[in-house]
């Protein structure tokens, strides 16, 4: 039985981010993440690959802090971001020769290039002193080579934008666009002042930027931000005004400039694409009928929060950005007259992509996995890398869809995890996880702490209330400074009906955790009722009043909780828990990093204290140096310490052991809470909008019939997941035997382009102000100072932009898709009778795209936290030597030994050759680092015959391979049994293959992956699956993915 995941799995975990393609498209470039047990310490590399060839090679050698790559116009050189010294610095790598060259020794450090078009420049971000009178330095030198400066003198603040979670206090220092020979030589600085320069690109002839941010007087006490163009003298224009403006980018054909940004000055509002000419004028909304918040507003604890990465169509027609919907995050474009298609979705969050020569290239998260490098290319997607194969020897829960409907009529969505080898008549203790932001959402994403808790024998639920993103504009103001309100309610209702409805729930043993407004939550919930028996409240708000003005987001925290406490703080009051701790029963452990600059410590330490003056149960963890973003990009040991003392928490007034349910027994349900239990605070009067182009939309879908009320289903084994088995280089350990990956898929069976109109309920939600684009910046990347939007509590995103590449163009467009079947419509509620008048805070746009989203996949049986693994045999990997024994891990709790780190010999620094022919192809081999050597590729096989004839051979009676003479072959590679490691051919791409209880057989296809399909035994039975090929697998003339098999198919 696979064991469950354990904290210490941080150390294994492989991240993918930052993906970059080259002009033409063969080419990709990405960083590679992970955590370094040693040194306790964030690490990461750049990697360069062709998209139609296993070949990854390590762009740069030696460094552990290489990240952010950019391609030349020509895709000769690659610009990229390393810390060599005490900041980071801009290199560029000559791909041809091998050599780099280091372009800025800015002493703060320098971030994010950017191309001109004719690939002579570099503009990046670097950060400099703009007020001298910030800060008073200690003149002294550092004291160590990994340190800037040392700490000042004093730090004097005489602006709200003193400091920023993440970055931590500015002192004075301020970031600006520098610009610099792509050669080299003396880098000039465009910008200064006492303000920071958000985002920006060049235009098409390469003689100005464009940038984003605010260089007006009293800034920090406006959200305004402004587009301004910049030419190499300095000079400052004014393009346009919005609200919280992201990633600026210039068309290719210099004519206008697109961007993302709010559609006014009030809080929850939707971020939407914009477009206005480059000599300025009145800026466009081309996605108003778009009702999905431009950006990713998925979280997991797997990565920090993302910029919004858009790009231009190639012909400058269209612009490519991401949409979250119910769930997940998808990739969209839209034309200049506002008409949008979907063009990747799926049930996963798309959290980066890039778009060239006909290709899109994105990394995408799902429930079972981290994050992978994907491609669509000719309406076919394929997956390239295979970075945790690992995770297919644990026990990963996979979620089961629920969908809830509150008091006034709005539905919502949930999941729900079970524990390893559930059984449905047992009971079982429950974790209830709320999501941060608030207008943040969970959806399918890989989530490590919710695997933990699942893995320990925790059913774990966790759902979107009101306020939730995904939903609609509508939706997702609900909760706007109504806090502890009807998002209260919303939960407690969910977690009332998924009680009722699975009838697994030990309602006796129950338990609620949450981080930043999750925490809030957290800490509301259990002023509010006894029902829970443990709370974990992480980086949370205790006391609204003393928050206020507390915070590194002033702004933002202005609109969504309310008027000012002064002269009257009683709305506030009401409304912050600690008011409520004289009712607070609960155990509750509370965590935060000292450096949280979000929702700082002070929140927790007022909380932690009251409740010990009375009495109760209640502890306090705070993590030195720390950010609001530990959880996702903190030092590795305290991440793995934090995971490990909330599983200790839920473990010790929950307990992991299941419960026999009394003969006749019923599931024990409180009753749900008045709706009317805390009054709204009174909305302010909306601002007038920014001017929208009226743009015309295809005509709205007929609403589909709602679903049958929810049955889970009864939960079955989840095969592997998909592989690639060839590319062991880019986990840089030798790994287990990878499962099957999907063959290519077209693009139309994974998105639809209907967005279902959100139904205002029957009382209109409470008006709510202010948004928070979530921005934090890469931990790696630390001298960005990011600006732009103002970002919620929950998760902060580092808003750059994206160059829009010149040799970009706009992949062939998906075909129509399936109708999907009926399911709920998340975030509608029922239509009453008269309808009714929307908000008047509200106009709501007409229906537009969005995608299907599937149901969800049944869940694996498992094993229990402290079960060891069943002994099995030992899996083999193609061309994959075994791992080697774990060493352990420096700490005090010697946990899961993590794997070989990424060797910084193993290099291939000069540029990739073209393909060799097919009859000098070498058989495979290994290099020093266990990955297999690189292989050309061969012309993809011919359809079979449809009259061809059967022919059933021995397999020790199958010819060798007649590839080494040229014939085109499926070659058959024994991994296990009496004919291991032999390799034979057939000359027949349509087989019948002889079976063995002993043999895994992989049958090759050097066209693609470099394997084809495999056929091996599972619990008994045979099953074959198919690994990506060009053609697919068939059996009985059907195309698979996996299929259990028979005698005679």
């Amino acid at each position: 039985m696979p064991a469950p995941l354990r904290p210490e799995d941080i150390y294994r975990f492989r991240w993918l981010d930052h993906v970059r393609l080259s002009p033409n498209g063969e080419y990709v470039a990405y960083e590679l993440r992970w955590a370094d047990a040693e040194s306790r310490s964030n690490q990461s590399r750049v990697v360069v690959r062709r998209v139609l060839d296993p070949e990854p090679i390590e762009a740069v050698v030696g460094q552990r802090h290489d990240h952010g790559p950019e391609w030349s116009p020509d895709g000769s050189r690659l610009a990229f971001v390393s810390k060599r010294g005490a900041a980071d610095q801009i290199f560029v790598l000559d791909l041809g020769s091998g050599g780099s060259r280091q372009l800025s020794s800015l002493p703060e450090g320098a971030s994010s290039p950017v191309w001109s078009s004719d690939g002579t420049h570099l503009g990046f971000l670097g950060t400099v002193i703009s007020e001298p009178n910030g800060v008073v330095d200690d003149p002294r030198p550092p004291e160590s080579g990994d340190q800037v400066r040392r700490t000042p003198v004093a730090r004097v603040a005489s602006t709200l934008d003193y400091k920023y979670d993440g970055v931590g206090y500015r002192d004075g220092r301020h970031q600006h666009v520098f610009v610099v020979s792509a050669d080299g030589g003396q880098a000039t600085q465009l910008t200064n002042g006492a303000w920071d320069v958000g985002g920006f690109d060049w235009s098409a002839d390469g003689t100005r930027l464009v940038v984003s941010g605010n260089a007006d007087e009293d800034r920090d006490l406006h959200r305004e931000t402004h587009l301004y163009t910049v030419d190499f003298s300095g000079n400052l224009e004014k393009v346009a005004t919005g609200y919280d403006i992201v990633s600026p980018i210039w068309s290719p054909r210099g004519d206008v400039i697109a961007y993302s940004a709010l559609n006014g000055d009030e809080a929850g509002l939707l971020d939407r694409m914009w477009v206005v000419p480059a000599t300025g004028g009145t800026p466009r909304c081309i996605t108003a009928n778009l009702d999905l918040a431009v950006g990713d507003g998925v979280i997991s604890d797997m990565r920090a929060g993302h910029g919004v990465p858009m790009c231009w169509s190639r012909d400058g027609d269209r612009v490519y950005f991401p949409a979250s919907g119910p769930g997940a995050t998808a990739i969209y474009s839209v034309d200049l007259e506002g008409n949008v298609r979907a063009e990747v979705a799926g049930q996963r969050r798309i959290y980066d992509f890039d778009v060239s020569g006909g290709v899109i290239a994105f990394a995408a998260s799902d429930t079972s996995d981290p994050g992978e490098l994907h491609v669509v290319m000719q309406g076919a997607e394929a997956r390239l890398t295979d970075l945790n194969p690992w995770l297919r020897e644990r026990y990963i829960a996979q979620p089961e869809e629920h969908s809830f409907t509150a008091p006034d009529g709005w539905v919502m969505q949930g999941w729900l995890l079970k524990p390893p080898g559930f059984d449905p008549s047992k009971l079982y203790p429950l974790v209830m996880e709320v999501h941060g932001g608030p207008h943040a959402e969970y959806g399918w994403a890989f989530f490590h702490e919710f695997q933990v808790l699942a893995g320990m024998g925790f059913l774990v639920f966790y759902m979107n209330p009101r306020g939730s993103d995904g939903y609609g504009e509508v939706f997702r103001r609900a909760v706007v400074k109504d806090w502890g309100g009807k998002d209260y309610i919303d939960l407690m209702t969910a977690l009332d009906q998924v009680i009722e409805r699975t009838g697994v729930v030990d309602t006796a043993r129950m338990g609620i955790g949450g981080g930043s407004y999750g925490g809030f939550m957290t800490n509301w919930a259990i002023g509010h009722t006894n029902r829970f028996s443990a709370a974990v409240s992480m980086r949370s708000i205790s006391n609204l009043v003393s928050e206020y003005s507390q915070h590194d987001i002033v702004l933002w925290g202005e609109l969504e909780l309310g008027p000012p406490p002064w002269p009257d703080p009683d709305a506030l009051w009401e409304r912050s828990p600690i008011k409520y701790v004289r009712e607070m029963k609960t155990p509750l452990l509370l965590t935060c990093g000292e450096m949280d600059l979000r929702c700082a410590i002070s929140q927790s330490e007022e909380l932690f204290g009251a409740l010990r003056l009375l009495g109760q149960t209640a502890e306090l963890v705070r993590f030195p140096e720390e950010s609001h973003d530990v959880s996702r990009s903190g030092r590795p040991d305290r991440r793995v310490e934090r995971l490990r003392r909330i599983a200790a928490w839920f473990e010790r007034f929950l307990g992991t052991q299941t419960a026999e349910r009394p003969a006749g027994v019923a599931a024990t349900v409180p009753p749900a809470p008045a709706m009317e239990e805390q009054p709204a605070l009174e909305p302010e009067p909306e601002p007038e909008p920014v001017a929208q182009a009226a743009v015309e939309s295809e005509p709205a879908p007929e609403p589909e019939p709602e679903a049958e009320p929810f049955e889970l289903p009864a939960p079955t084994a989840e095969e592997a997941a998909e592989s690639e088995p060839v590319v062991v280089a880019e986990s840089q350990a030798p790994e287990p035997e990878p499962a099957p990956e999907p063959e290519l898929e077209p693009v139309a069976e994974t998105v639809a382009i209907e967005t279902p109109e959100m139904a205002a309920p029957e009382a209109p939600p409470e008006p709510v102000v202010a948004e928070e684009p979530e921005a934090l910046a890469d931990t790696q990347v630390v001298t960005t100072l990011p600006v732009e939007p103002q970002p919620s509590p929950e998760e902060e995103t580092m808003h750059v932009a994206y160059p829009a590449a010149a040799a970009q163009s706009e992949p062939s467009a998906p075909s129509e898709p399936a109708p999907a079947p009926a399911e709920p419509t998340w975030g509608e509620a029922p239509v009453p009778e008269p309808p009714p008048v929307a908000p008047a805070w509200h106009e709501e746009p007409a229906a537009a795209a969005a995608p299907t989203w599937e149901g969800p996949p049944a869940g694996a049986p498992g094993s229990t936290w402290d079960q060891e693994p069943a002994a099995e045999a030992a899996p083999s990997t193609w061309n994959a030597a075994p791992e080697p024994a774990p060493a352990p891990e420096p700490g005090p709790i010697a946990p899961t030994a993590p794997p070989p780190q990424p060797s910084s010999g193993s290099t291939i620094v000069a540029w990739p050759g073209s393909s060799a022919p097919a009859a000098a192809r070498p058989e495979p081999s290994f290099d020093g680092d266990g990955a297999e050597a690189a292989t050309s590729i061969m012309p993809a096989w011919s359809p079979p015959q449809a009259n061809a004839t059967k022919e059933t051979l021995a397999l020790h009676a199958l010819q060798p391979d007649p590839s080494a003479q040229g014939e085109p072959a499926a070659k058959l590679t024994f991994e296990t049994g009496p004919f291991a490691r032999r390799v034979v051919g057939i000359a027949d791409s349509s087989a019948t293959v002889g079976r063995a209880p002993d043999n895994d057989i992989i049958i090759g296809d050097p066209a693609t992956s470099g394997h084809h399909c495999r056929i091996e035994v599972r619990g008994g039975a045979y099953w074959v699956s198919d690994l990506g090929s060009t053609n697919g697998t068939l059996v009985n003339g059907e195309p698979i993915i996996d299929k259990q098999i028979d005698h005679g198919d």
